[in-house]
């Protein structure tokens, strides 16, 4: 009876191990990639990663309107050529058995709608450096010091992009799209927000072309939105899958510039990632 007990006693203790984690044996991969365009990185060097990893599931950075039905997206749509897409559609011919799954903020452009944007702030940029150029506006030592810092971690951030997948995600690579991420949006947004000239210039609102919105508010809403919002979004639906696939090897095929971010609120949430290197 002793040993009985001993036995329903262990029995019991892995049981309980196993409910209380049932994602023990999961992995995922962020994969930071280029879509298009990019001297190192294609089709083939993405699909060359899916084939080592040989993934479960694939999420992209995509909507669920380019699919098909489940797991089979459509034969014909905005982007299908991107290295992503075209990787992914080679692994599942070879291995029909993968799911492939939308991981991108569902309604992306409904969003920016509401918020009168659009998916790019350029203009925005210009016209500060215009105005600065011109004079017009008096900018602080310290916000040119933050420009200035927001144009080298830009031409880093160009260069990393030049590299291959490995470099492109690492952790030093990490750092910097970080670092130019908070000057992109947080401190541009600073310096908008602390001179009234951005509320004097206007574009047609994208929530209705015949309303206007200022600089000033666009820039708030655009950088909220891109720098926040979606890519949250992106995360939470990482997340969903994670949960409602447990023990499954997961890879996130995305562009780099979103994969600190996710990476970062995954690790906040306790869901541990993986690189494809290691």
């Amino acid at each position: 009876m002793k040993y009985l007990s001993l036995i329903l006693s262990s029995i019991f203790v892995i049981s309980c191990s196993t409910s209380i984690n049932p994602n023990k044996h999961s992995r995922v991969i962020i994969l930071g990639t280029i879509h298009y365009g990019a001297e190192n990185i294609n089709t083939e060097s993405v699909y060359t990663i899916l084939s080592k990893f040989k993934p479960d599931i694939i999420l992209l950075e995509a909507e669920s309107n380019i699919f098909e039905k489940e797991n089979v997206l459509k034969t014909d749509f905005d982007g299908i050529n991107n290295n992503e897409f075209q990787a992914t559609l080679k692994y599942q011919k070879e291995n029909p058995g993968v799911q492939i799954k939308p991981a991108e903020l569902e309604g992306r452009n409904n969003y920016r709608k509401e918020l009168g944007i659009y998916s790019e702030a350029g203009f925005v940029f210009n016209k500060l450096e215009e105005l600065d150029k011109k004079g017009e506006i008096k900018l602080s030592d310290q916000e040119k010091k933050n420009l200035s810092k927001l144009n080298s971690y830009w031409n880093a951030v160009e260069s990393i992009a030049k590299q291959d997948l490995k470099t492109v995600n690492s952790k030093q690579s990490d750092a910097i799209v970080d670092s130019l991420m908070k000057y992109q949006y947080n401190r541009t947004r600073d310096i908008v927000n602390n001179h009234n000239e951005f509320t004097k210039f206007r574009l047609l609102s994208s929530k209705n072309k015949k309303d206007t919105i200022t600089f000033k508010e666009y820039f708030n809403n655009w950088s909220n939105f891109e720098g926040n919002i979606r890519n949250e979004g992106i995360a939470k639906n990482v997340i969903k899958y994670y949960k409602e696939n447990p023990g499954k090897k997961i890879i996130l095929l995305t562009g780099f510039k979103h994969r600190f971010f996710i990476k970062k609120y995954l690790e906040s949430q306790n869901i541990k990632t993986i690189e494809f290197y290691q």
